[in-house]
């Protein structure tokens, strides 16, 4: 695997800081779970912010009082059981409950990834050879790390362990290898705006 584009710095840092909202923390996850290089500089990040720890003055944390395990919320009791692995999902998805595939296109199918308390919608996208998405641009973020196949735009072609780092000031018309497709997991907030005749024709049916 040939990872091409990887995380910003300042993503992995604020990842590193445990800064991230959940939605978009597991898509860095599963990108860093892909590409050696980026959690090589992950350890970087973490090395930098654990020195930075070490320098500061310790501050006497509040003892969290011990209530008896019959007085504990039942949520407090119960072990939580990760999800068994599954072939061609990364293990970063682990933790979550994932939704069964269902087709939202012609040859475009997605799976919704239950994150509880995200801002970001999760979820894993499917698309068949050749597919080409109208063209589109989003009201916040679209991150997305890329499982299986490829898919290319104007910033670039995108091919499996890749991660490509979209926000609002990015305008693109996605367009799936024609030979392998494309699997991917993708965490979105904001909106999608679909543009020219045929995106607003399609804009009422988007709803990830």
């Amino acid at each position: 695997m040939s990872v091409v584009h990887r995380a910003s710095d300042e993503t992995l840092a604020a990842f590193a800081a445990g800064r991230l909202d959940e939605g978009l923390a597991v898509v860095v996850a599963a990108h860093i779970e892909l590409d050696p290089e980026s959690r090589r500089r992950l350890r970087e990040f973490q090395a930098i912010q654990g020195a930075f720890l070490d320098s500061i003055e310790p501050v006497a944390m509040t003892r969290r009082p011990q209530v008896p395990a019959e007085q504990r919320p039942l949520s407090d009791n119960l072990l939580v059981t990760p999800r068994p692995a599954e072939s061609g999902v990364p293990d970063a998805l682990n933790p979550y409950a994932l939704g069964p595939w269902r087709p939202i296109g012609l040859r475009i199918a997605m799976r919704r990834v239950e994150v509880p308390g995200a801002e970001a919608r999760v979820f894993m996208l499917r698309a068949g050879p050749g597919i080409a998405l109208p063209p589109h641009k989003h009201t916040g973020f679209e991150w997305t790390t890329i499982l299986a196949g490829a898919y290319e735009h104007q910033y670039g072609r995108y091919a499996a362990g890749d991660f490509d780092e979209a926000d609002a000031e990015h305008d693109h018309t996605p367009s799936v290898d024609p030979v392998e497709g494309c699997t991917c997991l993708v965490a979105m907030t904001g909106n999608v705006l679909l543009q020219g005749w045929l995106g607003r024709l399609l804009q009422p049916l988007v709803r990830f």
